[in-house]
Parts: structure tokens; sequence; C-alpha cells
């Protein structure tokens, strides 16, 4: 049996996610919502309350899991706030950002470190908006770009630092996906990069790679 955890799971690519995994007689799967609500209803998930932008309730949350090891880690959870045609820098949309997207998602990694067991793998859903090689570069969104790139430099770190302990970290490019943040129009569906999600679980890859439909990508 396989335990792990996906955050941001009352929605989106997080709900979609939770939905394949659970569908699997191998896993149980603890997800998280702001409101601790999920509409989900199985005997292999649960859904616990979490704040990612509040010390206090990432602690809450850490606490709750009890004495459980952790196979899996999807830090999917992430905000964009900023207008579609801003590019000027707004230091409070930044701040937040930046609260959930990369400093409460590390907080919640390095507090479940212990937890997981050897060949476990964490997984940090990140965009090609926060790569350097995105080929439609502009200067659009730029509190969100700045937050993913950080994530993926945080993917690349946390890779050496746990080379020894056989624990694998991945960052996840899902493209643009038809969700709250990506809108009706865009090509992907969430159960389809819940099926990259999948994928990656299962497969035996490299640590600290960036994936973007089963392929590694540049960063």
């Amino acid at each position: 049996m396989k335990h792990g955890i996906v955050t941001g799971s009352s929605r989106g690519i997080g709900l979609a996610t939770v939905e394949l995994l659970t569908k699997q007689p191998s896993f149980k799967v603890i997800g998280s919502s702001t409101s601790g609500n999920n509409p989900l209803d199985y005997s292999n998930f649960k859904c616990l309350k979490l704040d990612l932008s509040n010390n206090d309730s990432i602690n809450k949350f850490v606490e709750n899991l009890g004495d459980i090891k952790l196979d899996f880690l999807i830090n999917n959870a992430g905000i964009l706030i900023e207008k579609w045609d801003a590019s000027e820098i707004n230091m409070e949309q930044l701040k937040k950002t930046f609260d959930i997207n990369a400093f409460g998602t590390i907080e919640l990694t390095e507090k479940l470190l212990t937890l997981f067991t050897p060949n476990a793998h964490i997984i940090n859903i990140t965009s090609d908006w926060g790569s350097f090689s995105e080929q439609n570069f502009d200067a659009f969104q730029p509190h969100y770009k700045m937050s993913k790139a950080a994530l993926n430099m945080y993917t690349k770190l946390l890779a050496k630092r746990l080379e020894e302990k056989h624990i694998k970290v991945s960052s996840l490019d899902p493209g643009w996906t038809q969700t709250d943040m990506g809108g009706k129009i865009a090509p992907r569906l969430p159960k389809d990069v819940a099926i990259d999600i999948l994928n990656l679980l299962h497969a035996d890859v490299e640590s600290g790679q960036f994936w973007h439909q089963g392929k590694i990508r540049e960063w």
C-alpha cells in the first residue's frame, strides 16, 4: 500500500489526481484544502485543512498525520492572483503568491521529510511559466512566474540533498490546463495531468528533473 499527500485537492488538477489515485487499489491518499472539505468520499481518501500561508496551519496539518510513513507528496496547491495582462510588480501580491507557491510549499515539504520512506517521490507541480526556456516568454504574470521558478530551483536543490536517501524529487509542468487558473479554452484536461502524475509516480526516473507529458523538458 502506498500512502501519500496531494495538496490543493478540492478542485482542478488536485481533485483529478485524487480521483485517479484512489481508483488504484494500492493507494491511500490524504488531500488538503483551505476549508478541509472535499467533494470526494472514498474509503482510501481523507481531506485535511491546510492553509499554506499560515505557519500554524502547516504545523497542525503535519501533527494530524500522526506517525504515517509517506511514499509520495504531490505539491499541487498554488495561486495566481494577478491580472493576466499585468506586468508591474505589486509587492502585496508578490508576497502573497510566494507565501503559498514557494514559502508555504517548501515549509510543508521540509516538515514532512522525516516521514518519507526510502524510494519516496516528491513531485512539485510548477509551470512552463516558471521556466527560463519558455518559448513565448512575456512580461505578464511576474509574481506567479517568479514563485514557480523558485519552486523549480527547490526541486533541484532538494534532489541533491536527498540523493543518499534515494528519495526522488521532480518538477512537473502540466501545460495549459482547463482549471480555474487556466480557463475553459485550454487544450489539456485536469485528468490528463493526473495521468502524467500517476505515470511519474510509477516510473523509475532520475531525480531532479523537470517533466512535461512524460518527457524531460528544459528548465
